[in-house]
């Protein structure tokens, strides 16, 4: 399920993506022929074509910056309507039009016959109809071949349900793949006007795994709170969007979207700010920040590993095994700062070194809740214990973020066995790469329970934005400095 709905939201970013350089195309190619046409008659003053076309292009992301203003750039903003594109067009266009004009009268510029304007207002709203016309053409072309469709399950068996059935089952409704619906309550026969009946509510985690759908829109207008909110939980942990009918505006949750489908307003509960744009970004400064990272510290870094060697024998690099993004599996780099002999796993002590340590959690664990730290632990090295107090050891995961592993600034990632004892709730931590830093290791370390440790993640998830993980990342040092043992 995972693979399909990350090749389904990698597809609609994609084309999200896509429309920037197209609309710059079109705005572009929409100045250069109103130029021509001005160009095709006698004029007695114009700017050179060459300057014209530089002031073009210093303008052009502040045109471009209004699209985005106007919404023109959100993820899945190439399934709104034709109304409301082409309104968000005209706003966005008729704005640039505007900054260009105050762009030539701050600059002083003198572009001669102000008729070109008008011109490029008009090829330029005409260009990125077109541009963002083909684009969708393109789009549900690949429809047919099963790229970007959504599939889709609904909860009730309300009036609503049944229009939002028949407008998803419609030939000229291709984004849509419609599975099937789930009653409320058990129910006898496989079928209905509503189509392929799936089960009843409490079926709903198998259905979710037989269907494998990347959204479930609940339609049902008796649906008590509780099973709303499970609904929802359910949601989170399986990463799969959830849309209501909109009289369920007393959800709680922090961030929703209108969306509107068959003439029924709908809302989208949204888990994170960190789909679309924002993961765009996040992963552009976590590979600029692992780059300069590793650059900036590679001094620090070789005299580790060399101190690591000379005091233990043994690898000077830790893999251990941990629960990332969408709980796949991978291997945080680390110094080393137990005794080889000691290290779990099937690289280093294997068997004995988990007995050993499950031993030491039994008698010296210092936290409450699923995680687990052993307090004076026994099996350091000599300069383990510093290595750890200022996170020295973990400066290897600079190339667990440039892999893609993790990300500079998110939930810290944990092993399998200590994942298996989370609560539901607590999987919310899984929609996102675990990071190097977080929220919660600035605001308390390891004094924190893992319960207050969750949920300072989860409003980090629910509430991200780029100043904050600048803030995060500025603070960690601070931190550290403090001589407080890392979580």
């Amino acid at each position: 399920m995972t693979s399909y709905m990350q090749r389904m939201k990698r597809s609609e970013l994609l084309f999200t993506v896509l429309l920037v350089p197209m609309d710059a195309l079109a705005v572009f190619l929409g100045f250069l022929l109103a130029y021509q046409l001005r160009t095709a008659e006698p004029v007695i003053y114009i700017l050179p074509l060459g300057d014209y076309l530089r002031f073009v292009l210093g303008v052009l992301p502040l045109w471009l910056l209004t699209f985005a203003l106007e919404g023109l750039y959100e993820v899945r903003s190439t399934r709104r309507g034709l109304i409301e594109e082409l309104s968000g067009i005209f706003v966005g266009v008729s704005l640039g039009v505007l900054l260009f004009m105050a762009a030539v009268f701050l600059t002083n510029t003198s572009i001669g016959s102000r008729i070109v304007l008008l011109y490029a207002y008009v090829f330029s709203f005409v260009l990125v109809v077109i541009g963002r016309w083909l684009l969708r053409q393109l789009q549900r072309k690949l429809f047919h071949y099963g790229i970007g469709v959504r599939r889709v399950i609904l909860v009730g068996e309300s009036e609503q349900a049944t229009q939002l059935a028949r407008a998803m089952s419609g030939s000229h409704v291709q984004e849509f793949r419609y599975l099937g619906y789930v009653s409320q309550a058990d129910a006898t026969g496989a079928e209905s006007s509503l189509g392929r009946r799936l089960g009843s509510l409490k079926d709903i985690e198998r259905i979710i795994e037989q269907q494998t759908p990347d959204e479930i829109i609940v339609a049902e207008t008796k649906l008590p709170d509780r099973d709303l909110l499970e609904l929802l939980s359910l949601s989170n942990r399986k990463r799969i969007d959830l849309k209501l009918s909109a009289n369920r505006v007393g959800l709680q949750t922090s961030h929703v979207r209108f969306h509107a489908m068959a003439g029924i307003p709908l809302i989208e509960v949204q888990r994170t700010k960190l789909e679309g744009w924002g993961r765009v970004v996040k992963r552009t400064m976590d590979v600029l920040g692992a780059i300069t990272g590793i650059v900036l510290f590679s001094p620090v870094m070789l005299a580790t590993a060399l101190a690591v060697k000379l005091t233990s024998p043994g690898p000077m690099l830790y893999l251990n095994e941990r629960v990332g993004q969408d709980q796949r599996l991978f291997f945080t780099y680390k110094f080393r700062s137990m005794r080889a002999e000691y290290c779990t796993g099937g690289q280093y002590g294997g068997a004995q070194a988990l007995k050993y340590e499950e031993q030491l959690i039994a008698k010296q664990n210092t936290r409450r809740g699923a995680i687990y730290k052993v307090g004076n632990d026994p099996r350091l090295t000599p300069i383990g214990d510093l290595l750890r107090k200022f996170s020295l050891d973990e400066f290897p995961q600079f190339f667990n973020v440039l892999f893609g592993h993790m990300s500079l600034v998110g939930p810290r990632p944990h092993q399998p066995r200590e994942v298996a004892r989370y609560e539901p709730w607590q999987e919310k931590l899984f929609t996102i790469k675990p990071g190097i830093t977080g929220l919660a290791q600035i605001s308390g370390r390891s004094d924190l329970n893992f319960d207050d440790e969750a949920r300072l993640d989860i409003s980090y998830i629910e509430n991200w934005s780029l100043w904050q993980d600048l803030k995060i990342l500025l603070r960690t040092p601070l931190v550290l400095l403090r001589s407080r043992k890392a979580a």
